[in-house]
């Protein structure tokens, strides 16, 4: 591995974590050494915005990333102001994220759109654009202004990530955005294939500027333990990490074969996957475990890698600040 793990190791605070915790939660990261925190907005669970001014006002000095909004929910002309005092009142330590929205919930909203690919370049286009002090006044297919101008630009450049898997989406990441979260279940064979598309899109844009790929991965570590660890995400990654099977970036892959292999195997849609299927998207067991699947990420083309305590220990908020204590053990 080139580099080594110093500053590419980040935590992601989960929508379990009650809002009364959260700001001691982020803290705690920041002590324990994380080179950067990230909070989602999973709608109906935890507001995205709310929580990362919380966590930026409980830390010091750590980056805090908000992956995602969806480009649906609010305006541009409201997202932009959102990110614009966000950016004003932490310069240098906040980071955006924009992506689609997962479709069950735009659905429950009534906000899915024609075109998830022409939503999100507008609303990006806007959102830069109003970002960079212009003031705006157009008719697009999914948003209208009429002389909107931000009345405090950002004085520095905000980072836009985009959070988004899919060919097209991972093209127009590389094209507009300034980086790409990608999700859980992110094998090392998905960072190169997402890498690829990624560089299509920079090509076409003719853009030669950095772009970062943070790999958002879940854990379950348990030194004590390692079987316990991986029981435990067995248990609960199975049907999520069988969904893979379908990805364009596993078909033609040996990794993908196997689970494909794996996947028709199961006797129902009940039954685990095998740990070394499991182990391909996930990483679980021992600590030192868990280091050696970052290093394969980060040696796969990922710049950073941000931990996720796996949902299913996360039944209690002492859990969950458990795998987060644990997994600063990976950090050098």
């Amino acid at each position: 591995m080139t580099g080594g793990r110093t500053g590419r190791i980040g935590v992601q605070v989960g929508a379990t974590t009650p809002p009364s915790r959260l700001r001691e939660t982020v803290a705690a990261a920041e002590r324990l050494g994380y080179a950067e925190a990230w909070l989602a907005e999973d709608y109906f669970e935890l507001g995205g915005i709310t929580s990362v001014t919380a966590a930026l006002a409980a830390t010091s000095s750590i980056p805090v990333g908000l992956g995602v909004l969806s480009a649906r929910v609010r305006h541009p002309a409201v997202t932009a102001m959102e990110l614009s005092t966000l950016a004003g009142m932490y310069p240098g330590r906040f980071m955006a994220g924009l992506g689609h929205g997962a479709p069950v919930w735009m659905e429950q909203m009534g906000l899915r759109p024609k075109s998830l690919i022409r939503s999100l370049r507008e609303a990006t286009s806007s959102i830069r654009r109003l970002l960079d002090g212009e003031e705006l006044t157009e008719e697009g297919e999914y948003h209208a202004f009429d002389r909107v101008r931000l009345l405090h630009p950002p004085a520095e450049h905000v980072p836009i990530y985009f959070g988004v898997h899919g060919p097209r989406s991972l093209s127009l990441s590389g094209e507009l955005a300034d980086g790409t979260l990608l999700g859980w279940f992110s094998s090392p064979e998905d960072v190169g294939w997402a890498r690829e598309r990624i560089d299509e899109g920079r090509a076409a844009a003719d853009r030669t500027d950095d772009h970062a790929v943070v790999v958002l991965v879940v854990c379950s570590l348990d030194d004590d333990d390692p079987d316990a660890g991986r029981a435990e995400m067995r248990s609960w990654a199975s049907g999520f990490v069988a969904a893979q099977a379908e990805a364009p970036a596993l078909k033609a892959t040996e990794v993908g074969q196997r689970l494909a292999v794996a996947v028709a195997a199961r006797g129902s849609d009940d039954e685990p996957l095998p740990d070394e299927v499991i182990g391909e998207f996930t990483a679980a067991g021992s600590v030192a475990d868990c280091g050696r699947y970052v290093e394969r990420l980060l040696d796969a083309g990922a710049d950073r890698v941000v931990l996720v305590p796996n949902p299913a220990g996360q039944r209690s908020y002492e859990g969950m600040l458990e795998q987060i204590r644990r997994g600063a053990n990976l950090l050098d």
